[in-house]
């Protein structure tokens, strides 16, 4: 199927592309709106066609009951005029009538959507409940990372990517978890973790002889020299795209690094969308606990299928998410959710 794409012009001038890979028999399209200065229209469209690629493959790993989309806006988000971006959005929503929906991305917040949320109904953020998006995608990341572990981070070195709200949530999680977590941040002001070992913005983090690498940042950090300079056993892949292209993939699992792919391990804001979709009341006023446990049970199955299907071989993992694709959940993701107490 191709994917449909608009190109809309906010009321301050600034570009945005919608793209949707609407498939009626998956769902309504959903993905997040990313603001970014991306430099040229090209790629920013470029990276929303990757994005909405990855986005539907989540979707339908995970049985969300939608299809993938992203929302790509050309814009300095520290300038960029947020009403009148939120406007734009929220009319080209209101025109897709539930066939498109949106929540946040990079360089989009809370208040972000809960503007939006104001503007048009097909927001899913989790405005006006205490879940928070970064979080659920956190604790999914955690389950993945514990998986791939083999159950246990006690005592294992893990160097986590970017700790942004999500990566800092990863990290603080690991470090509770017993592991020996170090953070890189190429933000000299980015936040110092209790329990975790900061590197210099300059360092060479790719050198660090870690067993597992977490990957929290932007897309593409890992193009085909660092992949060959990588000294890690494992990448989990908290982040979207977080490879330039495919030979990044081929070349470290020519070197024997196992990679648990972004659409099984940061399932956790798409896990979160679908219940808040298919069960409001129950997203809205329960305890967010019970949500997050639920992406990190949801999130947990489906990485250990893939590493049993795979057999933990590096270059079996492409194959196994291809079986996974065709052994998805028989009910939708957000129906199955049943808190232990409301």
């Amino acid at each position: 199927m191709r994917p449909a794409v608009e190109r809309i012009r906010t009321g301050a001038g600034v570009t945005v592309f919608v793209v949707r890979e609407d498939d009626p028999a998956a769902g309504p399209a959903n993905g997040g709106l990313r603001v970014l200065p991306y430099g040229t229209e090209r790629h920013a469209l470029a990276d929303g066609l990757r994005l909405a690629r990855r986005m539907t493959v989540k979707h339908a790993l995970y049985r969300t009951g939608f299809s993938g989309a992203k929302l790509t806006a050309v814009a300095d988000p520290s300038t960029v005029d947020r009403l009148a971006l939120m406007r734009a959005v929220g009319e080209v929503l209101d025109r897709h009538a539930g066939r498109l929906y949106t929540g946040c991305d990079m360089n989009t917040t809370a208040e972000d959507m809960r503007v939006l949320s104001g503007l048009s109904p097909y927001v899913l953020a989790g405005v006006g409940s205490a879940v928070d998006a970064s979080l659920a995608t956190a604790h999914g990341v955690v389950a993945a990372v514990r998986q791939a572990a083999g159950g246990d981070v006690g005592g294992r070195g893990v160097l986590v990517h970017g700790v942004g709200k999500t990566g800092a949530a990863v990290a603080a999680l690991l470090a509770a978890g017993g592991a020996r977590v170090t953070t890189y941040d190429h933000d000299p002001a980015a936040p110092l973790l209790p329990g975790c070992t900061p590197l210099h913005p300059l360092s060479a983090w790719w050198a660090r002889p870690e067993e597992l690498l977490v990957l929290c940042s932007a897309s593409g950090v890992v193009d085909e020299r660092v992949a060959e300079r990588l000294r890690c056993r494992v990448v989990v892949s908290g982040a979207n795209c977080p490879y330039t292209n495919r030979e990044v993939e081929r070349i470290l699992a020519r070197r024997g690094v196992l990679c648990v792919p972004d659409v099984v391990a940061n399932a956790g804001a798409v896990i979160g969308d679908s219940i808040e979709h298919h069960q409001p009341e129950r997203f809205r006023t329960g305890p967010p606990e019970e949500v997050y446990r639920f992406v990190a049970e949801t999130v947990a199955e489906r990485t250990s299928d893939l590493l049993r299907r795979s057999s933990g071989a590096p270059d079996r993992v492409g194959a196994a998410l291809a079986e996974l694709l065709e052994d998805v959940p028989g009910t939708v993701c957000g129906l199955r959710f049943a808190p232990a107490r409301v």
